[in-house]
């Protein structure tokens, strides 16, 4: 497929997504994103990873692309300066095929809509930001994190361990910019919605948020080590000194304690279920009512 060629669904979103490492669970991300959107734009974080990628690329209304060609800075700052440029690179798609709609959707993401689009057409709406429910990590190793992880911290109520500000989709129209999280110089207003949401699973099992960390290189306590922004996730901090400490030392009781703090036990998790502090969602098992299996 081209990068003129227009999508031809009835959708009029494109979903656009950086990535490093993809896993077996970006079969299941897929499968549902493309139910929502015309198109899919991945970005490779590392070009020299482009088999690993392969067999997520056959279906035609997904597109790979590689990004900035400076990956050295693999701190968090730095890879969300590839992100933005990313996502303003599929601004310009987006406008170049006649999609309307943008939203940036990481692999450790979903957008939950229950089938929704309404928000698509809402006049003279021109930046919609959704609010992220964060996946609680499981107690045991995971094959797939979006059909094993169901139990979600609520925004707002609970601390969470990254971020807890939204995700926001752009009617694109020229001019517009990309941020980390949101769109600037559009055309229209703006709505912040309860539904639908990004349910996030940004550390689903131990493993991962080893491998996560692990990806990053040493980081200071400042966005883009600007003294006037400062790091204010403390689980990002937290992570980053207990992990060091553990392979330095080779002693991962420490990083277990802490993970294990964030599992929850069943006791802990039927009391904030009944709290409301944690709520359910299972979005594959949907898909798979909407599919008739």
């Amino acid at each position: 497929m081209t990068a003129n060629s227009s999508p031809s669904v009835q959708h009029d979103l494109l979903i656009c997504s950086t990535i490093l490492n993809p896993g077996p669970s970006l079969h299941s991300w897929l499968e549902y994103h493309l139910r929502r959107a015309a198109m899919v734009l991945i970005f490779m974080d590392d070009p020299t990873q482009r088999n690993m990628f392969a067999p997520f690329t056959e279906h035609d209304r997904v597109l790979l692309l590689e990004g900035p060609s400076d990956r050295s800075d693999m701190t968090p700052s730095g890879i969300m300066n590839r992100i933005m440029a990313n996502t303003q690179t599929a601004v310009s798609y987006a406008l170049d095929n006649g999609i309307s709609w943008l939203l940036p959707v990481d692999s450790d993401e979903i957008l939950y809509d229950g089938g929704d689009h309404s928000w698509q057409s809402w006049e003279g709406v021109g930046h919609v930001t959704f609010m992220n429910h964060e996946a609680v990590p499981a107690s045991q190793e995971l094959t797939n994190c979006f059909t094993e992880c169901t139990l979600f911290r609520v925004n707002g109520r609970t601390e969470f361990m990254a971020y807890g500000n939204g995700k926001s989709a752009v009617r694109v129209t020229s001019g517009v910019r990309a941020g980390i999280h949101d769109f600037v110089d559009y055309d229209g207003e703006h709505r912040t919605v309860a539904h639908p949401v990004i349910l996030h699973y940004p550390n689903p099992s131990f493993d991962s948020w080893v491998a996560k960390f692990g990806n990053y290189s040493n980081f200071s306590d400042f966005w883009w080590d600007n003294p006037d922004a400062p790091v204010q996730i403390q689980f990002m901090l937290r992570s980053r000194d207990l992990l060091r400490a553990a392979r330095d030392n080779d002693n991962w009781d420490e990083a277990r304690d802490y993970f294990a703090t964030w599992s929850l036990d069943n006791t802990a998790r039927e009391h904030l279920l009944q709290t409301e502090v944690l709520r359910r969602y299972d979005p594959m098992a949907e898909l798979l009512e909407r599919s008739g299996h």
